[in-house]
C-alpha cells in the first residue's frame, strides 16, 4: 500500500496515475493523524510531498513563511509519531533543488526578501529530519531533490507551463537578468515514474538529484516561443541563482535506458510552434562539484564549544559537530549540528572536509590514538588537543599548530585536498612506505580509495607501525626494494598500475660517510624498480629532492643519477605508461627535519643549533606535498619531472627563533640561546629547486614541470657502468669521482 501526504500538487496527481489505488492524504487537513491511525498496522510506502508553493514563497512575511515550515516540520514528526517503523517499508521525501541556494556563510534572513534561503534551509531540515528516522528505524530512504517540474497545465509552480500560457494569451512575459539563467526541466509524469521505480526496486537509501541532467538558459526558451520584444520585460534581480542543473549520475546509473521527455518538443507541441530551431542545452554543472566546504570539531563538550567560537570568530566554516552522545542527536551549538561519528562517514561525499579537530581532552592516550586512527583513514587533516595532563605543559607540539599557521609561518597559503580523477582505479605500489612521506603516501591513497595499496620497506617496526594506522585493508611486504626478484614478484602478482618510489635514504650528514650504502639504495633500487615498471608497463614515480638541483652532497648525487637514470628509461619509452619525478624540498615535521630538532632541544631546555644564522631552506606541509605528489599522476604531462611550488626559502635561524619566542609566551621563565654550528660537509647555505640548465616548461600555482637537456644514451652507459664497476671494486674515491661527473 501507498500512501502519499499532500493533496494538491501535479506530483501527486501525476502520482495517483502511475500508483493506482493509493491513499492520497492532505496534509493540510486536520484529521490527517486520525486517517493516518487506520493503517498504522498495515505495511506501508509513505511518499511526503507536503511543502509550500515555491510560487508563493514571496507573497508572505518571512516570519510566516518560517511559521508555516515549522509547521511542515512539526506535521512529519507527528506523521512518524504515529506510524509504526517496522511496518514502514520505504520513505520517499520530496525535496527540491532550493537546497542548494543556501549561501554557506549565512548569518541571517533579513536580506531573504524571497524567502529562498529560508526554503532551501527547512528543506534541509526535513531532510535531516527523515533521513535520520529511518536511518535510526532501517528503513529504505530516498530523499529526492526535484528540479523544475513541467506537464501539468495546472500547475502554478511550474515555468514551463506558466510561459506557455503567457504566450498563448498574448501576455507579457518577464525576462530577469537577460534569461541568462540555466534551469533542469523535468516532466512530472517522469518524476512520477522514477518514484514507481524506486518503490519497486531494491535501491539503498540515498539522496537524488530528479533532474534531466539538461539545462536550458531560460533566454532561449522564451525566443524558442518567438515572443515580440513589446512584450519582453527585462527585470534584474540579485537574487536570482545562475544555474540550476541537476546532478544526476547517480539516478541514471540506477535507470539505465530511462528516457525523458524533451521540454523542447513539449513546448512546441503545446504552443503550437512550428519552428525548426532547436535549443542548446548546457551540460557541465555547477551542483555537480558543489560540496560544503569547512571544517569538522569532534566533541561538543567544553572544549568542542571553545574551539568553535574561535575558528567562527577567524570567519572559518564549521560543518558539524560531531558527538556520539545519544541525548545530544538533532541538535546544535550556534546554529552548526551535532550528528554523531556514523552520520559523519554516511555524509562524507557530499562534503569537503578541511580539517577534523579532536577535542575531547579527557580521552586516555589508548582512547585518543584509536579515535585519531579511525578519522585518519577517512581525513586528510587531522588535529587533536592534547591529554588533559598536558594542557598545563609548556612544551611545543607540533600537533598543536593548525595546518594555516604553519602555512603562516612558512608564508603559504593551504591547498585544499579533494579526489584525484581515476586514482581509485589503480593497484598501487608505495616502496618506503613505513617512512615520513611514504606512510603520509599511503595514507592519502586509503583516503583516495584506491583499488589495492602495496607497502614496501625493509624496517619491520615500521611495518609494524603502518600496518596499526592503515588497518588490514592493504598489504604490507617486509623486503628490500633493490631486491630484482622480490621487486618483480610484486609487480606481477597484484598487477600494479603504478609504482610510486618513495624509499630512500636521505640524511645528508650520515650519507657522506656511507655512499656504498646511499648508491645501492638512492641509485640501483632506483633502477631496478623503474625497469621492471616500463618493462611491465606500468607507471613510475620517483620522488626525489631539491638537493639533486646542482647538488653538493652524496645525497643530492644520487638523487640526481636517480633522477638522471629515469630520464634515461624514458628515451626507450614508446609505452602508453610514463616515468614521472616529482622533486621538493624539506617537509614539515618529518623524520630527523630540522623542525623536530629544535622543538626537542627547547622542550629539553638545551641549546639550539642552527649550521649558519644565514643558511635558507624550502618548507611545506607533508600533507601538502604528498597530496600534491598523487596529483601529478593525474597530469596530462607524462615522462616529465615536476617541482613543487615551495614559496620562498625561509631563514632557518629566524624558524628556530620563532619556536623558541613561542615557548617563551607559554613559559615566561624559559630563556634561549642558539648557537651557530657551522655548515657540515655537503650541506649548502641556499638549497635550489632548479639546475642552471633546466627550463620552466608549464607552471601553475602548485607546481611546475621542467625541460631537461636530453640524455645521450652511449655516454650515459659508459658512465653508468664505470660506476657499477668502482661500487664491485669498492673504491670508494672513484665512485665519488664518477657520481660529481653525471
Amino acid at each position: 500500500m501507498n500512501i502519499i501526504i499532500g493533496k494538491n500538487s501535479s506530483l501527486t496527481r501525476s502520482l495517483s496515475i502511475e500508483l493506482k489505488n493509493s491513499i492520497i492524504l492532505s496534509a493540510n487537513s486536520s484529521n490527517l493523524i486520525s486517517k493516518l491511525k487506520k493503517y498504522k498496522n498495515k505495511k506501508i510506502n509513505l511518499i511526503i510531498n507536503n511543502f509550500y508553493p515555491a510560487y508563493k514563497i514571496n507573497t508572505i512575511s518571512n516570519k510566516d513563511y518560517e511559521n508555516f515550515n515549522k509547521l511542515s516540520l512539526k506535521i512529519i514528526f507527528d506523521i512518524f509519531a504515529n506510524l509504526k517503523p517496522k511496518n514502514i517499508n520505504k520513505i520517499i521525501y520530496t525535496s527540491s533543488s532550493s537546497v542548494f541556494i543556501i549561501p554557506q556563510n549565512i548569518n541571517n534572513f533579513s536580506n531573504d526578501i524571497f524567502n529562498r534561503n529560508l526554503q532551501g534551509s527547512f528543506k534541509i531540515a526535513a531532510e535531516a529530519l527523515v533521513s535520520n528516522y529511518c536511518g535510526k528505524n532501517n528503513i529504505k530512504c530516498y530523499i529526492m531533490r526535484v528540479f523544475n517540474t513541467f506537464g501539468d497545465p495546472n500547475c502554478k509552480f511550474s515555468f514551463i507551463e506558466k510561459l506557455i500560457q503567457l504566450k498563448q494569451k498574448n501576455k507579457k512575459v518577464k525576462l530577469i537578468n537577460g534569461g541568462n539563467s540555466v534551469r533542469d526541466f523535468i516532466h512530472v509524469r517522469d518524476v512520477a515514474k522514477i518514484y514507481k521505480y524506486f518503490l519497486k526496486n531494491n535501491i539503498k537509501s540515498n539522496y537524488f538529484d530528479i533532474g534531466t541532467g539538461k539545462g536550458y538558459h531560460i533566454k532561449d526558451l522564451v525566443k524558442l516561443l518567438d515572443f515580440k520584444n513589446e512584450k519582453i520585460l527585462k527585470i534584474n534581480n540579485v537574487h536570482e541563482r545562475d544555474h540550476s542543473i541537476a546532478n544526476n549520475i547517480r539516478l541514471v546509473k540506477i535507470l539505465k535506458n530511462f528516457k525523458f521527455v524533451n521540454v523542447e518538443r513539449y513546448i512546441k507541441s503545446k504552443a503550437n510552434v512550428k519552428s525548426k530551431n532547436k535549443i542548446l542545452y548546457v551540460k557541465d554543472n555547477n551542483f555537480k562539484d558543489f560540496k560544503p566546504s569547512g571544517h569538522i570539531i569532534y566533541g561538543a563538550g567544553f572544549a568542542g564549544n571553545v574551539i568553535l567560537k574561535e575558528l567562527k570568530k577567524s570567519n572559518e566554516d564549521v560543518l558539524y559537530l560531531i558527538d556520539d552522545n545519544i541525548k545530544l542527536r538533532n541538535t546544535s551549538i550556534n546554529g552548526t549540528p551535532i550528528i554523531n561519528f556514523t552520520d559523519l562517514i554516511k555524509l562524507k561525499a557530499k562534503i569537503n572536509v578541511r580539517r577534523v579537530y579532536v577535542c575531547i581532552p579527557s580521552f586516555e592516550k589508548n582512547k585518543l590514538e584509536s579515535l585519531i586512527y579511525r578519522l585518519k583513514q577517512h581525513f586528510f587533516d587531522v588535529r587533536y588537543l592534547p591529554q588533559k595532563k598536558y594542557l598545563i605543559s609548556d612544551k611545543l607540539d607540533l600537533n598543536d599548530f593548525k595546518i594555516n599557521e604553519i602555512n603562516q609561518i612558512l608564508k603559504r597559503k593551504q591547498h585544499e585536498q579533494k579526489l584525484i580523477k581515476n586514482i581509485n582505479k589503480k593497484n598501487v605500489l608505495v616502496t618506503g612506505g613505513g617512512g615520513s612521506i611514504g606512510s603520509e603516501i599511503c595514507r592519502q591513497l586509503c583516503i583516495q580509495n584506491v583499488k589495492k595499496l602495496i607497502c614496501l620497506d625493509q624496517s619491520e617496526l615500521a611495518i609494524y607501525n603502518l600496518k596499526k594506522k592503515l588497518g588490514s585493508k592493504s598489504i604490507f611486504v617486509l623486503g628490500d626494494m633493490s631486491d630484482e626478484n622480490l621487486v618483480r614478484t610484486i609487480i606481477k602478482k597484484y598487477k600494479i598500475n603504478l609504482v610510486i618510489h618513495a624509499g630512500a635514504y636521505k640524511h645528508v650528514n650520515i650519507l657522506e660517510e656511507n655512499i656504498f650504502s646511499a648508491i645501492k639504495n638512492n641509485i640501483f633500487a632506483t633502477a631496478i624498480l623503474s625497469s621492471i615498471s616500463l618493462e611491465n608497463r606500468c607507471d613510475f614515480l620517483l620522488i626525489s629532492t631539491d638537493k639533486a638541483a646542482e647538488p653538493k652532497s652524496v645525497l643530492g648525487y644520487t638523487k640526481r643519477l636517480a633522477e638522471k637514470y629515469c630520464e634515461y628509461l624514458n628515451t626507450f619509452n614508446n609505452n602508453k605508461s610514463y616515468i614521472n619525478i616529482v622533486r621538493f624540498g624539506n617537509v614539515f615535521g618529518s623524520s630527523g627535519s630540522a623542525v623536530n630538532n629544535f622543538l626537542d632541544q627547547i622542550n629539553n631546555n638545551q641549546l639550539i643549533t642552527v649550521t649558519n644564522k644565514k643558511a635558507t631552506r624550502y618548507f611545506m606541509t607533508i600533507i601538502e606535498a604528498c597530496f600534491l605528489v598523487l596529483q601529478t599522476t593525474n597530469s596530462k604531462f607524462k615522462n616529465k619531472t615536476f617541482v613543487l611550488n615551495m614559496g620562498k626559502p625561509i631563514n632557518i635561524y629566524k624558524l628556530a627563533e620563532y619556536f623558541a619566542k613561542l615557548k617563551s609566551k607559554i613559559n615566561p621563565t624559559y630563556k634561549y640561546k642558539i648557537v651557530e654550528t657551522g655548515l657540515n660537509t655537503g650541506e649548502k647555505m641556499h638549497e635550489k629547486l632548479f639546475s642552471t640548465n633546466e627550463k620552466i616548461l608549464y607552471s601553475d600555482t602548485y607546481l611546475k614541470v621542467i625541460k631537461k637537456k636530453k640524455i645521450h644514451r652511449v655516454l650515459f652507459e659508459k658512465k653508468y657502468n664505470e660506476l657499477v664497476s668502482a661500487y664491485t671494486k669498492n673504491d670508494k674515491q672513484k665512485l665519488l669521482r664518477i657520481l660529481k661527473r653525471f
